[in-house]
């Protein structure tokens, strides 16, 4: 009996194909590929911030600030005398030699909330409704230059998060200028999103007190404000929006004021002094609560 070879098909050392399992493969690769480089982008923004420049810094600050007053329900005040007051505060507030190269931006936004920001490029913005909470220059002083704590250390900047890389970005292609860009930027930018952890809000704590100290000779009635806050905020959770919208971003503890007196203690910076009161009608526009329009 002779052998006889079996015709060979075109289907020999052909593996079975399933295209669903394929799919499923390729799928998950790319879905783990994407979650490594979003790890990674997350523990990188921490080293790619202090890397940035002054002018980076500052180029960023010009593109978030049109985004912040939309964001704090409300839109920029321009041609008001308190921005002088309040600008000439916050450079008499600056610690020497800090943020030397980059300039500082007063920006006063017309609101209902209650809040003051720093994000970046020495963009700070305040709230009309935070100056109609203000009872004395004391605790004015304090709030400002807790934010330029948060310049100086720019935590702003960190707490974008992965976003800091969508914006990085932008300033390549040049979006964000000139109005280009506008959903990169809200999409980057979220003030709801920003939480400073503990340690940020301890160290820009210190930092305030510090230029408090240093410009008025002591720390007296510069936390006023907080407290204040802090005990409407306990009365009322659910009910104080415009004091709870400040907390939403800095979150205060009896802890970060007991933090505060004890490092006056150990620094021996004086907590008692003359409280130094803000201009007349610093609420109002210009400071003129008592111009009626009507009769001009």
């Amino acid at each position: 009996m002779g052998f006889k070879p079996k015709a060979i098909t075109e289907e020999v050392n052909v593996s079975k194909v399933n295209p669903l399992i394929d799919f499923a493969y390729l799928l998950g690769v790319i879905i783990s590929l994407t979650l490594v480089i979003y790890f990674i982008l997350g523990l990188a923004v921490d080293w790619v911030v202090p890397q940035l420049s002054p002018q980076q810094d500052v180029r960023i600050g010009e593109i978030l600030a049109p985004a912040v007053a939309p964001q704090l329900g409300g839109e920029l005040i321009q041609d008001d005398t308190r921005q002088a007051y309040l600008s000439e505060l916050l450079e008499e507030l600056r610690h020497p030699g800090d943020l030397a190269d980059i300039p500082l931006t007063l920006n006063l936004v017309e609101t209902e909330l209650v809040n003051a920001a720093a994000l970046a490029g020495g963009q700070l913005f305040v709230t009309t409704a935070f100056l109609e909470q203000v009872e004395s220059e004391n605790e004015l002083a304090f709030v400002l230059s807790h934010e330029l704590g948060h310049l100086s250390a720019r935590d702003g900047l960190k707490s974008l998060g992965r976003g800091i890389f969508v914006l990085l970005g932008s300033m390549v292609l040049n979006l964000g200028h000139q109005g280009s860009g506008t959903d990169v930027i809200g999409y980057t930018l979220n003030l709801n999103r920003l939480n400073y952890s503990r340690a940020q809000e301890y160290r820009a704590d210190e930092y305030g007190l510090e230029s408090v100290v240093r410009h008025y000779g002591h720390g007296d009635n510069s936390l006023d404000f907080f407290i204040r806050l802090a005990a409407r905020k306990e009365a009322f959770p659910e009910g104080v929006i415009r004091a709870s919208e400040y907390f939403q971003t800095h979150p205060l503890t009896e802890k970060r004021i007991e933090h505060l007196k004890a490092i006056a203690a150990e620094q021996g910076w004086s907590m008692t002094g003359e409280i130094t009161p803000v201009p007349p009608d610093l609420a109002c526009a210009n400071f003129a609560c008592d111009e009626n329009p009507s009769d001009s």
